[in-house]
């Protein structure tokens, strides 16, 4: 079955204690400013409704993480899903502007403008060496994906880890594989499958 972020976003989440029950830790920047972020979108009092909501441990996170920190990886769900409920009404699926425009902004107009430039078949080349150094669990590999006269493709396989069955992890992947797509001002379609015990499948197309 193919899953669009739309149709993941509606599933029903996991409960807290299965989410922190996943091993595994992830770079800070994966979250990189979500609280400086968050303030300057929705102001202080949102923040501190998300801190609650998360609980501890997380409701300690520094609002700006960077590669020299790592974190579990349930911080990143549970923070997203918070975000979510306090600031987007519950709705996973409102997060994706604010994400790209985040995104665009910590990137900087020539880091951009380099992306747009590497194109994204490029682009997608190195996304298992960042995988690699983001996460301690699990693996991700590169595949090509049939192509046709008016549209490219590749494929992204992820294993080896439960984080990669979680429903809110698996939008944040189809919204990180649209970020770059986005970014890259093409026309695109990303969908996701299951894959196996502990697999996922990402497709993504664009026109050529």
């Amino acid at each position: 079955m193919a899953w669009t972020a739309e149709q993941l976003a509606a599933l029903p989440r996991w409960e807290r204690e299965k989410t922190l029950a996943l091993h595994g830790r992830a770079r800070g920047d994966l979250l990189g400013a979500w609280g400086t972020n968050l303030v300057a979108r929705f102001g202080p009092d949102t923040l501190s409704r998300v801190r609650a909501r998360v609980g501890s441990p997380h409701d300690a996170l520094a609002p700006v993480l960077t590669d020299r920190e790592w974190v579990p990886v349930h911080a990143q769900l549970l923070i997203t899903e918070a975000i979510a409920d306090e600031a987007f009404g519950g709705d996973l699926r409102a997060i994706y502007p604010a994400l790209l425009e985040d995104t665009k902004k910590g990137l900087g107009r020539f880091k951009l403008a380099a992306l747009r430039a590497l194109g994204v078949a490029r682009a997608f080349k190195i996304v298992p060496k960042v995988f690699n150094k983001v996460h301690d669990k699990g693996s991700v590999a590169l595949e090509s994906s049939e192509a046709t006269k008016d549209w490219s493709g590749i494929r992204l396989r992820f294993t080896g880890s439960p984080l990669f069955t979680n429903p809110t992890w698996r939008v944040l992947q189809l919204f990180a594989t649209k970020v770059v797509l986005d970014l890259a001002d093409e026309q695109s379609q990303v969908v996701g499958h299951d894959d196996g015990q502990y697999g996922f499948l990402v497709d993504a197309g664009w026109k050529t």
